[in-house]
């Protein structure tokens, strides 16, 4: 059951290590987890900004950034908030410093759902990695009953339960968990859909795990490439699709459910350039009101 982690438990055993977290940050994060929220938030943060300004690459580029959204002494403070941001969303993605099923939801708040109680029949909730991760876990805090697609970093011992994560043909689909490949993966995504079922997926997954390159958005000089995963499912089970943005208000995550992409049209040349239109004026406006939320794009 869920509640306070013992004492000398092991968190790895929980949370599972994510590709390319080096050991010295896995232990600074068992470290910071003994401290009550949210100052391991903060003292990750701070690690992440020091460790930014000894390397200089990373400064650079959100200094960079930052050239597009302010001058002189608020360039500095941008960029740093950025590199800032970046160490709070690693203590976000491992629960740092959060017990329980409710720590993590009075901490979430989800907008938006008049769009999602207004679409009947299959949803792809459709997210980017831009802003605090995993909104999908604020979505079942909220009540939601969301079937994650992607590739399996954390494995969910943990939030699975606090979540109430979906069973039997809903159950979360990852590459390469139970030897599924990707078309085994989408395929049954499809199921899922066509039992009116809802699915959370990434637009700008990892190559290889949700399809090859559909289209570039360009934000603010960056490009972010959209797989076509989602887009097939689309076109074959005529779900509806609404993006969905994250982002922090204060100590709050923000989960906004935006209004649904338009319908599927009959030429799929058409249909992509409608669909990349509209993604690229949301995440545009993303950026434009949340630049120092954008670390994967700046850094």
């Amino acid at each position: 059951m869920l509640g306070r982690r013992p004492a000398g438990e092991d968190l790895e055993a929980l949370w599972g290590e994510p590709p390319g977290y080096p050991p010295a940050l896995w232990m600074l994060l068992r470290a910071l987890h003994r401290l009550p929220w949210p100052f391991g938030e903060e003292v990750l943060s701070a690690v992440f900004v020091a460790k930014a300004l000894g390397s200089r690459g990373d400064l650079r580029r959100a200094l960079t950034w930052a050239s597009g959204f302010a001058s002189g002494g608020r360039r500095w403070r941008l960029a740093l908030s950025v590199l800032a941001s970046r160490g709070r969303f690693v203590a976000r993605a491992a629960l740092i410093g959060m017990r329980s099923a409710d720590d993590v939801r009075r901490r979430f708040a989800v907008r938006g759902e008049e769009h999602l109680q207004a679409a009947s029949g299959a949803v792809i909730l459709l997210g980017f990695h831009v802003g605090p991760p995993y909104s999908y876990v604020a979505l079942r805090a909220a009540g939601h009953p969301v079937t994650l697609v992607g590739l399996r970093r954390i494995p969910e011992k943990w939030s699975r339960r606090a979540w109430g994560r979906p069973e039997g043909e809903n159950r979360d689909l990852m590459l390469g968990e139970d030897g599924a490949s990707r078309a085994t993966m989408l395929y049954r995504a499809r199921q899922v859909l066509r039992q009116g079922g809802t699915l959370y997926m990434t637009a700008d997954a990892v190559e290889g795990t949700e399809g090859r390159e559909a289209f570039r958005l360009v934000v603010h000089g960056r490009d972010v490439i959209v797989r076509s995963g989602w887009l097939a499912l689309r076109r074959k089970t005529g779900a509806a699709v609404l993006p969905v943005l994250a982002h922090l208000e204060g100590r709050t995550g923000i989960v906004t459910i935006h209004p649904p992409l338009p319908k599927p049209e009959p030429d799929p040349v058409s249909d992509g350039a409608a669909c990349r239109d509209a993604l690229e004026r949301l995440l545009v406006d993303y950026a434009r009101r949340f630049p120092e939320q954008c670390w994967s794009l700046a850094l």
